[in-house]
């Protein structure tokens, strides 16, 4: 311990949680609950209990399957409309009845749980199979109070970097104090990845998600799984970027003519990709601007319509919204009566492989909510959550939920690990380099060369063999950079974007090799030079993995013979 404590500060846990938003906050409460001596510790770079994309930052609506809900045409509809066969159907079954087992668990934390006047789920008849309950922007602090008094300790502001191992297990994780730059040293017997996803940057509500715990997972060596589905997308204002909810039943061409008949179905769960290559098509045939006509907004989609951003009384929501709202009018780039939209970026790359335990492929490493969302083969062949709006946040408690009784066994089972110094050594040496280039490349500079390569829909959307061969070796160029060049300019926020660039640019390098090998159309993956979808041949899960360095590409094959329905 001694020779650690040179090297940095050094804390001691049983269970380490890496992210203090919903799913990571859960996870160590449901820890402590089950073993009360356990000692649970949370690090996040932000602060825990205000951080994350989903609760604090989006429409703070959860999916549900409820009671009236009937679990084999919910599969059914899935199965043909949203997961495109790709989806494992045994797990999808559990998180189903699992939200139900989040709803009773919230309410038992005592948060605040809204629903209709008469106590009944939200429920539109366009959406027959589920439904949906809100929640305030101050569920957080409401979970991060729960998890002190129960003994949960906290460390924040704490970029986490690396994930340490012993024997090819966990064996905790380092990284470094984003105020004053010190070197920290986890020692722990488990490890939860609760990051969130990659969204490289792109869009202001998905900005923090930078893949920090996917990328360190699998230098760590854990599998990843379906990384090919990382490029969800939404309807977005030209210059500001904002995710349009319900935006693609109110768009038009510059002959004014309505595309949603063209290009989506009525009633979509949530946004489709054949929209945005619809979007696409009109321009490059010369019928555009795609403009949006705002107003209808309110009337064509059911969740927009039914005003459920402002339907209940939630303080914490509707100030968030409202200011955002004011901020993106002051600087809207467009102020004409119908403002042109573009297909806007959000990513999220959620490619961390679980079971339904949410244990990973390494002994000692969980991964929760959106860290594991298509990892986990829930979602099947689209981006996580998209097509299932409310699901981000009910994954999120569901996964922690399904990962709490593994995870507190192990943790008191497990014996004490051996950090090997020289291991933290090297991860200090690395973290810290770009603290000593006097000169070098932004890690900004090398952020908008990553979007400009992760975000076109000619990478993102429209693919084909040459395109994803070039980004690869657009993607290969920044991430030496990110290895040789950076500078963080003797600033520890800089040096915290550093890494950031090494995280998102090797997510997008796992993204794309996974895009190159799926030879098919598939859901959210389209492939120009193979445009239908291959049954016979790619009813399977595309795992990507480091080995010696390299990384290594194989597919496994889905267990077919017990999945009920068929797509």
């Amino acid at each position: 311990m001694a020779n650690l404590e040179r090297l940095g500060e050094v804390f001691s846990n049983d269970v380490l949680v890496l992210g203090g938003s919903m799913a990571g906050l859960m996870a160590a409460i449901r820890a402590k609950e089950l073993n009360s001596n356990l000692d649970v510790l949370v690090v996040d770079k932000a602060a825990t209990g205000f951080s994350g994309a989903k609760v604090n930052k989006g429409a703070c609506m959860v999916w549900i399957l409820t009671e009236e809900d009937d679990f084999d045409r919910f599969r059914d509809y899935y199965v043909r409309e949203i997961g495109c066969g790709l989806e494992d159907q045994e797990l999808l079954e559990k998180f189903a009845f699992g939200s139900r087992d989040l709803f009773n668990q919230l309410e038992r934390w005592g948060a605040k749980l809204l629903r209709e006047d008469n106590g009944k789920f939200i429920k539109f008849p366009e959406y027959p199979y589920w439904g949906w309950y809100s929640i305030d922007a101050d569920l957080l602090m409401t979970l991060r109070s729960i998890a002190l008094k129960l003994g949960v300790k906290i460390v924040d502001k704490t970029q986490s970097v690396e994930i340490l191992t012993e024997n090819g297990r966990a064996a905790g994780a380092v990284g470094f104090d984003l105020i004053n730059g010190a070197y920290r040293i986890f020692k722990s017997k488990s490890v939860v990845v609760a990051t969130g996803s990659c969204c490289w940057m792109v869009t202001n509500l998905w900005s923090p998600a930078r893949g920090d715990g996917i990328a360190a997972a699998y230098r760590a060596g854990v599998e990843m799984r379906n990384a090919e589905f990382s490029n969800m997308h939404d309807i977005g204002l030209r210059g500001n970027m904002s995710s349009l909810m319900g935006g693609q039943y109110s768009i038009y061409n510059e002959d004014d003519e309505y595309l949603a008949p063209k290009y989506t179905k009525p009633f979509e769960p949530d946004v489709d990709i054949g929209i945005f290559l619809g979007m696409e098509k009109e321009v490059m045939e010369g019928r555009g601007p795609i403009g949006l006509e705002e107003t209808e907004i309110l009337v064509m989609n059911p969740l927009a319509a039914n005003g459920l951003l402002f339907r209940w009384d939630r303080p914490g929501t509707i100030k968030f919204w409202k200011t955002l709202f004011e901020k993106e009018g002051k600087y809207m780039v467009d102020h004409s009566w119908r403002p042109e939209v573009v297909p806007a970026f959000l990513g999220e790359c959620s490619c961390i492989k679980v079971d339904h335990e949410m244990r990973t492929s390494v002994p000692g490493i969980w991964a929760l909510g959106d860290s594991c969302r298509t990892g986990s083969a829930l979602s099947g062949a689209v981006p996580a959550p998209c097509r299932l709006r409310g699901s981000g946040l009910g994954w999120a408690g569901v996964s922690a939920i399904f990962s709490a009784q593994s995870l507190a066994d192990y943790s008191a089972e497990a014996s004490v690990p051996v950090i090997d110094k020289d291991q933290v050594k090297k991860f200090k040496e690395e973290i810290y380099a770009p603290m000593d280039r006097k000169k070098g490349m932004s890690p900004r500079d090398g952020i908008w060369r990553l979007k400009e390569v992760m975000s076109p829909p000619r990478y993102a959307l429209r693919k084909n063999k040459e395109r994803i061969e070039e980004a690869l070796a657009r993607v290969k160029e920044v991430r030496e950079q990110a290895d040789n060049e950076v500078s963080a300019d003797n600033d520890w926020h800089m040096l915290g974007l550093c890494q950031d660039l090494k995280n998102m640019s090797l997510c997008s390098d796992i993204v794309y090799h996974s895009a190159l090998t799926r030879t098919e159309s598939r859901g959210w993956h389209y492939r120009e030079d193979y445009p239908k979808r291959d049954n016979k041949n790619w009813r399977k899960w595309i795992v990507i993995k480091q080995k010696d360095s390299k990384m290594v590409v194989s597919t496994e094959d889905m267990p077919l013979e017990r999945y009920k329905s068929k797509p």
